[in-house]
């Protein structure tokens, strides 16, 4: 069975805690790029490429682009920041923090732009078959088109078509055509891969290695003896004669999804809740948490959004409300969003981020925290977590509740009053931090007033686009 290689490695990276705003980074300015050679690919109508960009704060990147040429349209497909070794230290697909997303329309390209591309001397891909589909549906090719000769160095794509989209990891990019770009040295009888590049059922390219990253993995790309002696072969091809082998082959069109590989990370989109259903809390902590929700803490609501504005930045937060009467938060931080259940929007139960396939839950919980609350009283609750990797992660919080107010200051569309909580909180390996919440009496719900981080300085938190259901 013929081995599919990811084309980076797989992604262990799972935040547990909750954690502050992300910030907007300074955009620095572009002083130079170019196309690189190696990367432009015409898959009919089609042409990719990736243009490598140099910045003024010392910066570089790549940015994956694809023009339909038989359309006049330019798409943005995504960016690889590099590191000082010009290996890729982070991924963006559009706002998608290394998570997979459609492309995106190109609005600066030109008309002239994209006839450039379009002019480029890149002939279309055109497969032969090196062998039988195998029993995993993968058919390996070759493309006769890309095959040159310089000097001794001979030049050739092989692909592998897939008979199911499949998603692979780490972005869970989809994948129905694999190519690999080798340089082989037909004097030394040595070579290596020099790129390799995922294709969607429309021709663009959904993930890639290229440049310092493909050097750094070229152990996944080793040239074995079969593939030795078809370069060797290919070597002895007289100038002007075609390549043949098993036969032209076309890809089918409309191909199903894999039920094997499908994506890996979860889809959070309007909080869906299917992911986290997929890790039941133990029996002990439904009970307990069961204990201090009903009958007072019940939700008095069924949606409430709004958007948290301070000095941070802005999250766009979801709340719905289920009918055990926990609360499902959803975190929109514009390149990821975090999913939460919680008890009243305060004590954490479950978590997951969109761009993994973690999780994490409350495993222990000790706390004298009662329902309703009342001015004056404090609670504490010390709580333990454990992700996917079975590692346990504690946490305390301290609260006190010390006044109260109309809810209507904190925004119009909230009604009755509220209860003015303030809070300190411990996290394993993060810092500490404070926060001062408001419980709407009315809604049976927590919304955040002011934060603090370490000895940062408080940030006030303002609540905007505020829309409740009831």
């Amino acid at each position: 069975m013929y081995y599919v290689r990811p084309l980076m490695c797989p992604l262990f990276f799972l935040s547990l805690l909750p954690f502050s705003f992300v910030q907007a980074a300074d955009k620095p300015a572009l002083t130079d790029g170019g196309i690189n050679p190696l990367s432009v690919v015409r898959i009919h109508d089609r042409v990719n490429y990736m243009v490598s960009l140099n910045f003024n704060n010392g910066k570089t990147a790549q940015q994956w682009r694809s023009v339909d040429c038989k359309q006049g349209k330019a798409q943005l497909l995504y960016k690889d920041l590099l590191n000082e070794e010009g290996l890729t230290k982070a991924r963006y697909y559009g706002n998608n923090y290394l998570r997979y997303a459609p492309a995106q329309d190109d609005k600066q390209m030109t008309a002239e732009d994209i006839r450039t591309v379009c002019q480029l001397p890149i002939k279309d891909t055109r497969w032969e078959r090196l062998s039988a589909t195998s029993t995993a549906g993968i058919t390996d090719l070759i493309d006769v088109n890309s095959i040159h000769h310089v000097g001794d160095i001979l030049s050739v794509r092989l692909g592998y078509d897939f008979a199911d989209i499949i998603w692979e990891p780490p972005y869970d990019a989809p994948l129905e055509l694999k190519i690999e770009h080798y340089l082989y040295n037909c004097k030394t009888h040595q070579g290596d891969a020099v790129a390799a590049m995922n294709f969607d059922s429309e021709g663009r390219v959904t993930d890639s290695l290229i440049t310092a990253d493909i050097v750094r993995r070229k152990s996944s790309f080793k040239i074995n003896t079969q593939m030795a002696q078809r370069f060797e072969q290919l070597c002895q091809l007289p100038a002007g004669k075609t390549f043949k082998a098993e036969g032209h082959f076309v890809s089918d069109t409309n191909k199903p999804a894999s039920t094997l590989m499908g994506p890996s990370m979860p889809d959070l989109s309007n909080n869906n809740p299917q992911w986290l259903d997929k890790f039941p809390l133990s029996a002990a902590i439904e009970h307990q948490v069961q204990s201090l929700i009903k009958p007072w803490a019940l939700p008095r609501f069924k949606q409430v959004r709004y958007t948290e504005a301070s000095s941070l930045g802005k999250v766009k937060v979801q709340l719905d409300a289920q009918p055990d009467g926990y609360i499902r938060k959803l975190e929109d931080y514009g390149v990821w969003t975090v999913q939460r259940l919680t008890l009243a929007n305060q004590l954490q139960l479950k978590f997951t981020m969109s761009i993994s396939n973690g999780s994490s839950l409350l495993n222990k919980l000790q706390t004298d925290l009662r329902f309703p609350l009342v001015n004056g009283q404090r609670y504490q609750a010390q709580l333990d977590h454990i992700n996917s990797d079975k590692k346990v992660t504690a946490s305390t919080l301290r609260c006190e509740v010390t006044g109260e107010g109309d809810a209507h200051s904190i925004a119009p569309e909230f009604s009755g009053k509220y209860l003015l909580v303030e809070c300190h909180a411990t996290y394993e390996g993060q810092l500490d931090s404070s926060s001062k919440l408001a419980w709407l009496q009315d809604l049976n719900v927590f919304v955040p007033v002011a934060q603090q981080l370490g000895d940062k300085p408080e940030s006030l938190v303002k609540l905007e686009n505020v829309s409740v259901i009831r």
